[in-house]
């Protein structure tokens, strides 16, 4: 059975945030609050409103704050539930054991998956149009910006990622176009993953599947904030308001 919409999404809340420190020293980076409202709210709020119901949160670092804030999500009109890390897994393998714990195996449905400590807003339903159009095994949210540092950098041609370079030197990037950290992941991408238990989906996956046909990118025009550093929180504060 292939589903003809997104229904499951998993959302990447499992590290440290060092960068963030000492907002984080107490509180894991997903539930920041940037002006009242913590990160993950609004990632669940955006998934909601394209029609994802059925959420897992991959975490670890603090993990029990996660299930206490939601519980089983029916608060926040969604079903939540957690695939938790007992140690580092990397975001490779946070995803990898988040997808093999939540996805049915019966079917062909593919499923979101988000860092939990973005704010943003994705257009899913011409995502995933072209995911299906190009029959990919994955493809990434993208946005083209003047400054690529510290990104994941992406080249690409008639929408397949041609190279996939993980945070370049300025001067080394090739393209102006960054990963946005919002992937579709087709069931058939599980058994293309590596092997190991921890791994990084962006230089052990997307790296090596570039420039064979089956990775793509979408290019997104909506708002998106990163919150991975002092300087990005504190541009977020500044520029979005929670509707």
């Amino acid at each position: 059975m292939i589903l003809d919409k997104i229904e499951k999404a998993v959302v990447i809340c499992g590290g440290e945030g060092t960068r963030l420190r000492p907002m984080t020293y107490e509180t894991p980076k997903p539930l920041v609050k940037v002006n009242g409202v913590p990160i993950i709210d609004k990632v669940v709020s955006e998934l909601k409103a394209n029609g994802i119901s059925d959420i897992t949160l991959a975490i670890g670092y603090k993990a029990k704050m996660f299930m206490d804030h939601f519980g089983d999500g029916n608060g926040f009109g969604v079903r939540i539930g957690y695939s938790v890390e007992e140690k580092p897994l990397g975001t490779g393998g946070a995803i990898k054991k988040a997808l093999l714990e939540k996805v049915n195996m019966d079917t062909d449905e593919s499923v979101l998956v988000a860092n939990g400590d973005n704010i943003f807003e994705i257009d899913l339903e011409h995502m995933y149009e072209l995911h299906r159009m190009h029959k990919a095994i994955a493809t990434i949210a993208v946005k083209r910006v003047d400054d690529v540092t510290g990104y994941g950098v992406i080249s690409v041609e008639n929408s397949e990622i041609k190279k996939f370079v993980e945070k370049p030197k300025k001067e080394d990037a090739e393209s102006s176009l960054i990963n946005l950290g919002i992937y579709i992941i087709s069931q058939d991408a599980i058994a293309d993953l590596p092997k190991t238990e921890s791994f990084s989906m962006e230089r052990d996956f997307f790296e090596g599947m570039a420039n064979t046909g089956k990775l793509y990118a979408f290019v997104s025009d909506k708002i998106w904030y990163p919150i991975d550093t002092i300087e990005r929180y504190n541009k977020a504060c500044k520029e979005w308001k929670p509707s």
